[in-house]
């Protein structure tokens, strides 16, 4: 899992500091290896009575069973194939990896299974595993079960999200994230997991929603973060979304060109062996169906470490299937009181009596690792137009005219378009009665173009401020 660590207590002001790491957290790969382990124990195929093992093929023209001994080797596995299928041994390859089907130099880049003297077991090969089977002609298979939509398409052939979601969905994985990369603004950032670190100590979480641009290609810029009035614990977080302050936002964004790109939360100290538990999962699914495919989810961390801790901030995104099953109801909320899960269990919406509803890595299944729904994009830091330095709203630290004061005492050395440069600082002062939506247009018109303000609003801000 791709982390970009940006700040202890501070980001740093070289921006190389924001460097991408394969570091992942030991829980993590400790959690998948017992996941994994526990799925082969609980669904695990049943050996036969006999010193037999039935081996899946998988070639090009379908699936097909054949029987070997359970001691057998890989020339064994080749007469066996040959004898029942009636494929030449010198035209067959075999190998553990599934991209042998798409290959074109099979012969130099497969040769896990090309030693005829290796056996099955010390190749690992065991009961019920898939080989892949690549030879130079087409062949009519018979299938070893009712072929469904997705075994039926052609080989190689797209497949369409309407066909996924049938009464069984089979899940995949989204090889990469649809925006590339985030990039915020280092005083957004700092902002945010300063007050989370110093006024909440990562007790509770804490949540925001990005505004920014898109730019050309895949990008994500930031440049500054609202917080909604929120109520959070260790492990929950409610936004209050869609209220008239929100609105507000959306119209002082819009006049200085930003629009909402994505959502940040931070997640407390509590214990976890997961990125993201379901409750996350469907809250960052809903806001990528709300803003779009590109929008961005930002995660802020707290690792502890010999010297202390480190503040740690990740980018990701749903997969596309992710945010349509969660759309569509087949990933099932958790209950209050529910410990919460990395695992999300999951059913068929229209047919709710289906006990398994997905497929997941060929086994039918009715729950799914959250990984699989989770894409992670890398992330930098960038200095934007705005200071995001004025105290920010809805937070536990006031907010009103002496924060003003001091705001504009320190800035006193700036240009005043400068000093008003802040979008906490514009959304405080739209609330006043002094200052209307008109009024705030040509102040927001100043500050994105960095041009002279008016007399008049420049003393109707410093009287407000008693200055």
């Amino acid at each position: 899992r791709h982390r970009t660590q940006l700040a202890t207590t501070r980001l740093a002001e070289d921006p190389d500091h924001c460097v991408i790491t394969s570091a992942t957290c030991c829980t993590r790969q400790q959690r998948r290896t017992a996941y994994q382990r526990n799925q082969l124990e609980v669904r695990g195929r049943r050996k036969p009575s006999t010193a037999t093992m039935i081996i899946r093929l998988r070639s090009r023209d379908g699936l097909e069973r054949i029987t070997v001994d359970d001691k057998e080797n890989v020339g064994g596995l080749r007469t066996a194939i040959n004898s029942k299928l009636g494929i030449p041994v010198n035209e067959m390859h075999l190998s553990k990896d599934a991209a042998l089907l798409t290959s074109k130099e099979p012969g130099t880049q497969f040769t896990d299974l090309a030693k005829d003297s290796v056996s099955l077991q010390s190749a690992g090969i065991a009961h019920g595993d898939m080989v892949y089977l690549l030879y130079g002609f087409e062949r009519d298979v018979e299938p070893v079960y009712k072929k469904n939509v997705f075994e039926g398409r052609p080989f190689g052939a797209s497949i369409r999200m309407d066909d996924i979601l049938a009464k069984q969905a089979r899940i995949e994985r989204q090889d990469k994230a649809k925006l590339e990369p985030v990039s915020i603004d280092r005083h957004a950032a700092d902002m945010f997991q300063s007050y989370v670190q110093s006024a909440l100590n990562f007790n509770i979480k804490r949540g925001g929603i990005l505004y920014g641009t898109f730019e050309e290609g895949s990008g994500v810029k930031v440049d500054f973060i609202y917080e909604p009035p929120q109520q959070g614990s260790a492990m929950n977080l409610t936004l209050e979304r869609h209220t008239p302050e929100e609105a507000q936002v959306d119209f002082l964004a819009g006049l200085l060109g930003y629009q909402k790109v994505g959502w940040i939360f931070s997640q407390s100290k509590a214990e976890r062996d997961f990125i993201m538990h379901t409750g996350e999962l469907l809250q960052t699914a809903t806001m990528q169906d709300e803003l779009g495919e590109n929008a961005a989810t930002v995660l802020v961390s707290w690792e502890d470490n010999d010297q202390g801790g480190n503040v740690h901030f990740e980018a990701f995104q749903c997969s596309e299937q992710c945010v349509r099953l969660a759309k569509e109801g087949w990933i099932v909320p958790p209950k209050d009181g529910d410990e919460p899960s990395g695992v999300s269990k999951v059913v068929n919406p229209k047919e709710p009596k289906v006990k398994n509803a997905v497929i997941v890595a060929s086994k039918d299944q009715d729950e799914v690792d959250n990984d699989y729904f989770l894409c992670p994009a890398s992330i930098t830091s960038h200095d934007g137009r705005l200071h995001n330095v004025y105290p920010v709203e809805n937070r536990l630290l006031p907010q009103g005219k002496a924060e003003l004061r001091e705001h504009m005492k320190k800035m006193g050395s700036a240009s005043y378009v400068e000093r008003i440069s802040d979008f906490h600082l514009l959304l405080w002062l739209s609330k006043q009665p002094n200052l209307d939506s008109n009024d705030m247009i040509l102040l927001c018109d100043a500050v994105k173009e960095q041009k002279h303000v008016m007399e008049g609003y420049r003393v109707i801000i410093d009287s407000i401020a008693g200055v």
